[in-house]
């Protein structure tokens, strides 16, 4: 069935990307009744990162930078009467995002295909179809990260692929992690609030922790696009920072994206392959007080970081032993991945409009084609679709950087102008 009366914009996807580009685009003048929401959750404002009802669960960028609202960047700290420079609960951002929503039309469905130009037609996965003259992609993120060391293990409950899949980490006493990053500061302190007793084994090629944001603000450099333009000048800005290398990688923010669309193919490859964990480390860190628990859980024995590489699991039904490289053995109850999503998308419509040739892979086939000046999406030839637009992780490819809220907010904004 397709019907003949639908709102002007669909949005695709429901978590923070999405539910920023509705508010953009009734900031800019658009009733909230001309919109609709394609999201299967039952909460909108959540996604990935907002679905955490878990208080140790902090946002790792300050209350200051997290307005939804680009023409009004301390909306967050008013809302939340917090600190300019604190990290709130990730559950208090979801709520945050949905007040300044309001009530809107949620479709609790998957869009599974589009079809059309001037006037889109968005199936379904329920059958139904319905059209509209602007559609703005916010699908977000792609599956779980999967290591090769994994492949040809039987699945089992023993080992948790996606610890974001909105299912609770099972109870346990030991849980080994393979990841040291963001995920695992969430999952270990949520495993070790549970329990004293409870202890995690975290497992890495570098063994190294995210940074940790200092107790106070730093004032960002502001280097020029030409001092950074090719990776290795990259790199040496970042030498000479030394110490300063916050206030280095802060300066990059406003830049990055020209930053990476003038690096070459294999400039990138090298920087993802050789940089990647460094940067990410470093530009993407935690909070000072959960930066302080951590350090107390390891020095008391209940964290245990170990940097080598896997050789293989062995899973019985009562537990999972990890072998590394060097015959270490790790015997643990649980195992959990920690090692982030794919940039490469694997939801129903994005293999849909590759499959139709309405789309293709962004670079590295990281998100979709996208014309960032315009955040169209782009045909296989390189023509912008006049009237599909899309935002965030979706623009990792041709933008790099585009999962933060100051980025996603700036682009839902210009998404909003062009769409009004």
């Amino acid at each position: 069935m397709v019907t003949s009366q639908s709102p002007r914009v669909l949005i695709v996807g429901g978590g923070a990307s999405g539910v920023i580009s509705a508010i953009a685009l009734i900031s800019a003048g658009l009733s909230a009744d001309a919109i609709d929401i394609a999201e299967p959750r039952e909460t909108l404002g959540e996604g990935l990162a907002y679905q955490t009802r878990d208080p140790h669960h902090r946002l790792n960028v300050p209350t200051s930078k997290m307005s939804a609202i680009e023409e009004l960047p301390n909306d967050f700290v008013q809302w939340s009467s917090a600190p300019e420079y604190s990290f709130m609960e990730r559950q208090t951002y979801g709520a945050y995002l949905r007040e300044r929503l309001g009530p809107i039309h949620h479709i609790k469905d998957s869009v599974i295909n589009l079809v059309g130009e001037s006037e889109i037609e968005a199936t379904f996965s329920s059958g139904e179809k319905k059209t509209y003259p602007s559609v703005v992609l916010a699908m977000g993120h792609g599956n779980a990260r999967i290591p090769e060391f994994l492949k040809g293990v039987p699945k089992s409950p023993k080992i948790i692929l996606d610890v974001w899949n909105g299912i609770a980490l099972p109870q346990s006493k030991t849980l080994i992690c393979f990841g040291t990053g963001l995920s695992f500061i969430d999952i270990a302190m949520t495993h070790l609030s549970r329990d004293p007793k409870n202890s995690v084994i975290a497992i890495s090629g570098s063994g190294n922790l995210p940074e940790r944001h200092v107790q106070s603000p730093v004032k960002p450099f502001s280097p020029s696009l030409e001092e950074v333009d090719t990776l290795e000048k990259l790199r040496d800005y970042l030498a000479k920072a030394g110490d300063s290398w916050r206030e280095a990688v802060d300066g990059l923010r406003p830049i990055t994206e020209a930053m990476w669309r003038g690096f070459t193919t294999q400039e990138r490859e090298d920087f993802l392959s050789k940089d990647g964990s460094a940067w990410s480390r470093r530009r993407h860190r935690i909070a000072p007080d959960v930066a302080d628990a951590v350090a107390a859980e390891i020095a008391s024995g209940r964290i245990t970081i170990k940097k080598g590489l896997v050789q293989s699991v062995e899973v019985t039904e009562k537990n999972v032993t990890v072998k590394l490289t060097d015959d270490t053995k790790i015997p643990g109850d649980y195992l959990a991945i920690c090692i982030g999503r794919d940039y490469e998308l694997s939801d129903p419509l994005t293999l849909s409009l590759l499959q139709s040739q309405s789309t293709l892979r962004g670079p590295l086939n990281m998100g979709l084609s996208v014309d960032v000046s315009t955040g169209r999406l782009q045909n296989p030839d390189g023509i912008a679709h006049a009237n599909i637009y899309a935002i965030g992780p979706l623009r990792s490819g041709e933008a790099f950087e585009s999962t933060a809220i100051p980025e996603i907010r700036r682009q839902a904004a210009a998404i909003a102008r062009r769409i009004i």
